[in-house]
């Protein structure tokens, strides 16, 4: 490798994946761009996360750092002390129940410097644990919408998160300047958002280049968790939000679905979720619509 090819940092971030970290370090260490290090830290795993891990990753050819806290910490704050050891002229984050396949670096590090831009994301799949099965991370307008929003993307976005953020790569300088915000739960969001509006710019790498592992304790079904990043992150950009009709009636309907999703997964009964679904949907016209005729008959369904 020429030493003028620069280092990109994985930094590998894990808490209780003794059964999946093996792929992640593996897909780590695998990359077809060899200057690489890696930054692998466990968040105080209770199941043999670390000892996995650091037999793979010693036993390989890449230089890494190995950190285990002692207790646990938040996503943010711990992708920030790793950033700190990191030596990189470009990070990208890897979560030890995820994998990417062997050219992502090398992919996104061409794609970074002919698109000249400040961060790239890229499609992939995801891997639905529960049923086994391997599905397209985004769908065919679902991708065309977050292609067609790179060039307004802060817009696009500021109101709900439409990118799985796996494997983003990003250049270290600027995360040693904007650290990631250790109060929120959605750092990846929140960070893309950051960099957008300060003028950075992002990039989308149209290839299949990570496996997302969706598990059935993942954040995104932790509703009160959930709504509690969604305030704090759209708290930051209320008056730009405000003052666009679209976007302030989409953050509304989010805000109105987090309610919702909370009162759901506290229901006792068939009957009361039955209940909270019609009333949820009688909610959602109100704030699309605002037409008593169209609202009227909904009240007749």
């Amino acid at each position: 490798m020429s030493p003028n090819q620069p280092l990109v940092s994985i930094l590998l971030i894990t808490m209780n994946h003794a059964a999946y970290i093996e792929e992640a370090c593996r897909s780590a260490v695998a990359q077809s761009w060899k200057n690489t290090e890696v930054i692998f830290l466990d968040n105080n795993s209770s199941d043999g996360t670390f000892e996995i891990a650091s037999r793979i990753l010693k036993s390989s050819d890449v230089n890494s750092i190995l950190l285990k806290n002692t207790e646990s910490f938040g996503v943010a704050t711990n992708l920030n002390e790793m950033v700190k050891k990191a030596s990189g002229d470009y990070v990208t984050i890897l979560s030890g129940d995820d994998w990417w396949s062997d050219n992502l670096i090398s992919e996104k590090m061409k794609f970074i410097e002919e698109a000249n831009c400040d961060f790239v994301l890229s499609d992939g799949y995801k891997f639905l644990q529960d049923s086994g099965e391997m599905v397209p991370a985004y769908s065919y307008r679902e991708k065309q919408m977050v292609k067609d929003s790179m060039t307004c993307f802060f817009h696009e976005n500021v109101t709900g998160n439409k990118t799985v953020n796996v494997g983003t790569f990003i250049r270290r300088k600027l995360l040693t300047d904007f650290p990631f915000d250790e109060s929120i739960n959605t750092e990846d969001w929140d960070m893309n958002l950051k960099m957008s509006f300060i003028g950075m710019k992002p990039g989308f790498l149209d290839k299949k280049l990570f496996y997302y592992r969706v598990l059935s304790t993942s954040l995104s079904r932790k509703w009160s968790v959930m709504q509690d990043s969604y305030d704090k992150v759209t708290s930051k950009y209320i008056d730009y939000i405000q003052k666009d009709s679209k976007l302030y009636k989409e953050y509304l309907l989010n805000k109105l679905h987090f309610k919702y999703e909370i009162l759901l997964s506290e229901s006792m009964s068939a009957s009361e979720r039955k209940l909270l679904h019609r009333e949820w949907k009688k909610d959602k016209y109100k704030l699309k619509y605002r037409q008593p005729y169209l609202f009227f008959k909904l009240l007749t369904v």
